[in-house]
């Protein structure tokens, strides 16, 4: 089987193990779990609707977690594109109107300009391009 997709398996059974063994509380798993568990949160939201899904779905301490995961694993551009959209989104995180995660896609172009917009556009689509092979990185850590 090709690594890539021995990883991805794997991060499927260790999403499955959060909700049939701990009923989605991922503090009960082992600080590894954890770590898988936002791998594929990351890599699911992002090749599915890109950093707002995943910033969204997940909120800031999931995001701030899997910047720690990605800097551990080395993937370091991964890193850097996810670090440089929540910059642009956290203009508005003071905005009382700003009552759940998924209220910033409605209030965020009243505060970033068309070109930010754009570069938050382009990350999602470098991400795409796999820069750091999350996949690999990922099976060589934590199943090799």
């Amino acid at each position: 089987m090709d690594i890539r997709a021995e990883f991805e398996k794997y991060s499927f059974d260790v999403v499955d193990k959060l909700f049939s063994e701990f009923d989605g509380d991922l503090s009960k798993m082992t600080v590894p779990e954890q770590e898988v568990v936002r791998i594929w949160r990351l890599e699911a939201d992002m090749y599915n609707g890109g950093f707002m899904q995943f910033f969204c779905n997940w909120g800031y301490e999931n995001f701030v977690e899997t910047q720690k995961v990605l800097k551990k694993i080395e993937a370091v551009k991964s890193l850097a594109l996810i670090t440089e959209c929540e910059k642009i989104i956290s203009k508005l995180k003071d905005d009382d109107r700003v009552k759940a995660l998924w209220d910033i896609p409605k209030y965020l172009p009243e505060y970033i300009t068309e070109a930010e917009d754009n570069r938050l556009n382009e990350l999602d689509e470098l991400y795409w391009t796999n820069v750091d092979d999350i996949q690999k990185i990922a099976y060589d850590v934590y199943l090799a």
